[in-house]
């Protein structure tokens, strides 16, 4: 793909280079893992909404405006037209991904609500499936993936971007959040696709911190941020809600059993009162839906609430980190009478009591 612009004076140029820690699942109309340009051009857009939220007093009608000002829009999605964005990105190469079937020896973890049918007690499923339910599936025996092929860990690209430099601040927070925490594809939230950028030529990126991330002016109090549908910052309390690995891994499948083992574990920590079409909402239930075997009557079992709690793995010297952060927001289901600041408050006491995590510091 060529880049071009129509005022090259008032345009930036930027080269990134792209590793995956994490496989990710990024496919194409015929589910074939591929590299495409779009899902860049979203992650920046999705972290390019929380630079500007506070600027523009967290209001989406002033986001929304200025989102299609900057990043385009399609005659399906607006009776205005086409609107041409103003960014422009392309990668070095669209190639299929080498993942093309998973690999064996899936890390296995216990889960308390997971029975074995002859004894009752608690059996072992495998990580990888658990975090990965969709792309991944449970046929004969082992996890196999659904789709033709996957792009694996450690694959890599280049990114060229073309920025409009009245947006260059904006942008420049967007990028930087995106290799924060960005990741792509299927499962994403759950830390698949974990992004790992490199600037070429231009100023490096800033090491994730607990100063660097207040300079960002992208954190907001825990309870505001349940005043918004939408996820529009990283929450805090004292702090970021923001933890890592006290330790680091030797490779993704051991980072990635230690995040399912940590998901488990605090989602299971809510007991369950009611089962199967309940009849009304349980904390358990507003972390993320569905939850197999205990929907919720009035939801049914088609809707779908997104983790707000996230995950990513970062590349260090000596391993790989995982990063948990929460971008905490109202749910746009009905929640009845849970209490979504206990909630969420029960879930960061849980993670901060974990030996093995720390906050951002």
């Amino acid at each position: 793909m060529t880049l071009y612009c129509t005022n090259a004076k008032h345009m930036i140029k930027l080269t990134y280079q792209l590793q995956l820690a994490t496989p990710a699942f990024l496919g194409d109309a015929e589910q074939k893992g591929v590299w495409r340009t779009p899902p860049f051009k979203a992650l920046i857009r999705e972290w390019w909404r929380v630079a500007v939220a506070k600027e523009l007093d967290y209001d989406h009608r002033r986001i929304k405006a200025r989102e299609k000002a900057l990043f385009g829009t399609a005659a399906d999605d607006s009776r205005e037209g086409n609107q041409q964005s103003r960014m422009r990105l392309a990668l070095a190469h669209w190639r299929e991904g080498s993942c093309k079937s998973w690999p064996a020896s899936e890390n296995r973890v216990r889960h308390p609500e997971v029975k074995d049918r002859n004894t009752g007690q608690p059996r072992l499923v495998g990580s990888e499936l658990y975090l990965g339910y969709g792309p991944l599936l449970f046929q004969q025996g082992s996890t196999r993936l659904k789709a033709n092929a996957a792009l694996q860990a450690g694959e890599d690209n280049q990114l060229k971007l073309v920025l409009p430099d009245d947006e260059q601040a904006a942008l420049a927070r967007a990028i930087t959040l995106a290799h924060w925490f960005g990741t792509i594809g299927g499962r994403s939230r759950n830390g698949w696709g974990s992004l790992l950028w490199q600037a070429e030529g231009n100023t490096p990126l800033a090491e994730l911190t607990c100063s660097a991330l207040e300079k960002t002016d992208c954190l907001r109090a825990l309870a505001d941020c349940l005043a918004l549908d939408w996820p529009h910052a990283i929450g805090h309390d004292d702090r970021p809600l923001v933890w890592r690995s006290r330790a680091t891994f030797r490779n993704w499948r051991e980072a990635i059993k230690f995040l399912a083992q940590t998901k488990i574990a605090f989602r299971t920590q809510f007991d369950f009162n009611t089962g199967w079409n309940s009849p009304r909402v349980e904390p358990r239930h507003v972390l993320a839906y569905p939850v197999t075997k205990h929907s919720v009557g009035q939801w049914g079992n088609n809707a779908r609430l997104a983790n707000t709690l996230r995950f990513k793995l970062h590349h260090e010297p000596d391993g790989l980190r995982a990063l948990i952060y929460h971008t905490p927001c109202k749910p746009t289901l009905p929640h009845g009478k849970v209490n979504l600041l206990d909630t969420w408050q029960r879930v960061h006491r849980f993670l901060d009591k974990q030996t093995m995590l720390a906050r951002l510091d």
